[in-house]
């Protein structure tokens, strides 16, 4: 299977997901646990336990995650070498959207005078020996 088959594959895996979750969510009930924790607040874990046994917060949670990884495929185009690719797969599945706009921004700082949004954020990162790939 090549990269652009494999993409396809992926986006419909992504389209039939979302589509069973927000339909479940739509039609299970609702079996929120949040009153309990009223005045006395969540740890991360216990929150995204607590987030995920409710069908909206469930469908919610997919739906950022198929984000994710769609930003983390852009980012594993971009950069050339497995280390920073990692790197960044790490950061953007435990920070989300904090790893994204760090991301966005690096792109930015190191495209110096660059004015061209194309040449920012499409084009592939040049290997330190100024190849190519």
């Amino acid at each position: 299977m090549n990269l652009r088959q494999s993409l396809i594959a992926y986006f419909i895996l992504v389209l039939i997901a979302m589509t069973w979750v927000s339909w479940h969510a739509c039609v299970a009930p609702s079996t929120s646990s949040l009153p309990t924790y009223a005045g006395k607040g969540l740890n991360v874990l216990g929150g995204y336990v607590t987030v995920c046994s409710e069908p909206w917060g469930l469908a919610t949670m997919f739906d950022a995650y198929f984000g994710f990884m769609a930003f983390w495929l852009y980012v594993a185009w971009r950069e050339r070498t497995v280390a920073p690719r990692l790197a960044w797969f790490v950061a953007v599945m435990t920070l989300g959207n904090f790893a994204i706009a760090a991301y966005a921004l690096l792109c930015l700082f190191t495209a110096k005078d660059e004015t061209t949004i194309g040449k920012i954020f499409f084009a592939r990162k040049v290997l330190s020996d100024g190849t190519r790939l």
